[in-house]
């Protein structure tokens, strides 16, 4: 059996062709266009992708030309040769930066859930071929021109910023960054300036996880929560708790615990409205049960909303914070081939969906049904 080989005769289709008011036998080529342009058929070839390692002003030189000469992207060949392109072990070709813009240069590393961000936009951009470069925003000297400059000589256009703490507002001093850049915030978008960002689904999280647990066969389902944890995400964890409730027929509708520093009012809380589960992102919650000489699952089952694999016992919600991670680079790097910068005038967000992970803090009923794995 001879292996299959393309014959080297045969021409492909280009991958932009001529609108349908001009005729086909007119479409110019790479060579065509090059010539007009002045530059050669690879430099064609990589302002037509809108690829970053052309400046932006050559690549929109190039790209007026092609226009001029009537072609038109042919998105079923861009495709194809995008999966091409892809089956490739990536080669840098760009750099992106990572704006880290905690008070500490190395909070981004103190949490979990910073780090798996961290760790799918790491992975995202080098699948992509671009080079993550790092910078701490308050690094001593860095003004935003000293930023700016900074960016410009590394042939950065695109930034991932990580989020504020207490969802706070940067500087009016930063507006040069936006207006210059390509920004996508990952996990928590700022109050100030209004920008793209990806994050996990609260709500869905919540929604999902009560849908879940009352599959299960659980009905008193109790929310204990920091109140700044949810306002860090603009109520989304109680308004999912709360439609979750309202959509399952039977749930009784407990108070939500909010004093997760005080044991003593969790105590009485509890005692008041002796749930059957609880739903928190507080670990000490579990202790606290176990104080008051209650065994978990048995006698009150427990659910985090947040679990990740630091927390093996624990069932509950996983939040893919490196799936969110990726998804920012992916619109970040969408951004970059649209030549979008400044601050959009409708920002747009990419939810992440979490994953529910059965183990020792919850009692299973019955296994789910095939619909119920799929909407969990």
């Amino acid at each position: 059996m001879f292996p299959f080989r393309i014959n080297p005769f045969l021409r492909f289709p280009n991958i932009l062709k001529m609108s349908n008011n001009a005729s086909p036998a007119l479409a110019p080529t790479m060579h065509e266009i090059a010539e007009r342009a002045g530059v050669g058929k690879a430099t064609v070839s990589l302002a037509l992708r809108d690829d970053p390692r052309l400046r932006p002003e050559t690549r929109r030189r190039i790209q007026r030309v092609a226009a001029t000469m009537g072609y038109r992207t042919n998105a079923t060949v861009a495709n194809l040769m995008a999966q091409l392109r892809a089956s490739r072990t990536p080669h840098y070709q760009a750099a992106l930066c990572l704006l880290n813009v905690s008070a500490d240069p190395t909070g981004l590393a103190a949490s979990r859930t910073s780090r798996d961000w961290l760790a799918g936009c790491q992975d995202r951009a080098s699948q992509l071929g671009y080079r993550l470069d790092h910078i701490w925003l308050h690094e001593p000297g860095l003004t935003p021109a000293a930023l700016a400059s900074s960016l410009e000589s590394r042939n950065i256009r695109g930034l991932i910023i990580s989020p504020l703490a207490n969802r706070a507002s940067f500087p009016d001093c930063f507006e040069l960054i936006w207006r210059e850049f390509a920004c996508v915030v990952v996990g928590l978008r700022p109050a100030w300036p209004p920008l793209n960002f990806s994050s996990n689904d609260q709500f869905s999280t919540v929604f999902r996880a009560v849908r879940r647990l009352w599959e299960n066969g659980y009905r008193r389902m109790g929310l204990v929560l920091a109140p700044e944890v949810d306002a860090a995400v603009d109520r989304r964890y109680s308004a999912g708790f709360w439609a979750g409730q309202e959509a399952m027929d039977g749930c009784h509708r407990l108070p939500m615990f909010q004093e997760t520093r005080d044991h003593t009012a969790f105590r009485d809380w509890y005692t008041k409205n002796r749930p059957e589960i609880i739903l928190s992102m507080h670990t000490e919650v579990k202790a606290w049960l176990e104080t008051m000489g209650l065994d978990i699952p048995s006698q009150v089952a427990l659910a985090h909303l947040d679990r990740n694999d630091d927390l093996p016992e624990w069932s509950g919600m996983q939040q893919n914070h490196a799936m969110t991670g990726a998804a920012a680079i992916d619109m970040l790097v969408g951004q970059l081939h649209r030549n979008e910068t400044g601050l959009p005038s409708s920002p747009n967000a990419s939810f992440v969906q979490s994953t529910w992970v059965e183990a020792q803090t919850t009692v299973r009923s019955k296994a789910p049904s095939s619909r119920e794995n799929a909407l969990v």
